[in-house]
């Protein structure tokens, strides 16, 4: 072994070390927190009557609740009927009348259950799941007029974490709903074109992020058994399995411009925050009319270790191996079909992909846009 590989194998141990320590200490953050809400709840729960119905003629506000059931498998039936009577509580004391509930399956995954509620009249819409329950609810949602709450649920919890709203405590959840006001947000659109030559390429909303390469790969590894374990902590293991791969030779074109570019991985960005202090598209708004990208071109670990102190120290000039643009659109031809990823859900691989934004079509109750 040269002493140039010697150095390269040292400095990929050094990077993973740091981020899992990293990580690590965001776990324990949240599992305190997550223990915190726990305890919390189970003293609401203690107290709280049983729902009573609400007479719709009243003209008190209501809310419609999209649940994805998935992420409470860890509580019985009563546990899951006194969470539902405590949140009805909640609504009942500040003036609104008990919330519409509207489970999911794997085949309605929530947009059907927000059109559904729209329909009844509801003056918002809570999406209560993980990332994916939330963008198919927001892609319902879009120029309606109706608001869309958030009450996290899953792991990533993504536009939760851009918005700086809680995702570990309900009741701090349900005080967004209560007293926030609602801000217009962009949401993006993503085309999917699978083979490069498809005639009627898929289409989907995204919030957060959409990409292709090494962060879809690592998403794509990630297994439920891990992110119920480790939570955030699954997606390390995952990375570190999907570190090494080879380049993928891209033409990228954001907005009238044109380049080619050999990478691991291309991130398209509504916003840019992965958790609170991991930051990847620093320049990245969600309600300015661009979409941000990220092309990272790491070679071996040292490259590597140069992606991983850009983005822990949001270095964004005379980086060579991550690079920045943005525009109101962006435009992917890879060489060979890549692995992409639509808000942290793995959708499978592709050869062409394009991304546009729209302005300020979705709005969201939240204190303030960061």
């Amino acid at each position: 072994m040269t002493a140039a590989e010697i150095l390269d194998s040292s400095v990929v141990v050094v990077v993973l070390a740091v981020l899992l320590l990293l990580v690590s200490g965001l776990l324990v953050r949240e599992k305190r927190a997550h223990a915190h809400d726990r305890v919390v709840a189970a003293a609401h729960l203690a107290g709280t009557p049983a729902a009573q119905a609400t007479d719709p003629a009243t003209g008190l506000r209501r809310a419609g609740i999209v649940v994805n059931p998935t992420k409470f498998a860890d509580l019985d039936e009563e546990a899951q009927r006194r969470r539902q009577a405590y949140v009805a509580a909640a609504f009942r004391s500040h003036g609104w009348a008990d919330p519409l509930w509207y489970e999911t399956t794997p085949e309605e995954t929530g947009g059907a259950q927000a059109r559904e509620a729209i329909a009844e009249g509801v003056d918002i819409v809570l999406a209560c799941g993980g990332d994916g329950t939330v963008r198919a609810v927001a892609e319902s949602m879009t120029d309606t007029g109706v608001p869309m709450g958030l009450l996290p649920a899953g792991t990533g919890n993504l536009l939760a974490r851009n918005l700086d709203l809680p995702h570990t405590d309900l009741a701090r959840a349900l005080d967004v709903t209560f007293s926030a006001p609602d801000h217009p947000i962009d949401v993006g659109w993503l085309e999917v074109d699978r083979t490069g030559r498809d005639r009627e390429p898929e289409r989907h909303l995204f919030l957060v992020m959409a990409g292709l390469g090494f962060d879809a790969a690592m998403m794509a590894g990630v297994e439920d058994r891990l992110k119920r374990t480790l939570g955030y902590g699954a997606y390390v293991v995952s990375g570190a399995r999907a570190l090494w791969g080879p380049q993928a030779k891209v033409r990228m074109r954001v907005g009238d411009e044109t380049t080619h570019v050999r990478t691991r991985g291309i991130i398209v960005g509504n916003c840019g925050k992965l958790t609170k202090n991991l930051v990847l598209m620093p320049d990245a708004r969600i309600d300015d009319g661009y979409l941000d990208a990220v092309v990272l071109s790491p070679r071996g670990g040292i490259g590597w270790g140069e992606v991983f102190f850009a983005i822990l120290t949001r270095d964004r000039k005379g980086q060579r191996r991550v690079q920045h643009s943005r525009g109101r659109s962006v435009e992917l031809w890879c060489e060979q079909p890549q692995e992409v990823q639509l808000d942290g859900d793995p959708i499978g691989p592709a050869r062409r992909l394009r991304m546009e934004v729209q302005a300020g079509v979705l709005l969201v109750r939240t204190p303030t846009i960061p």
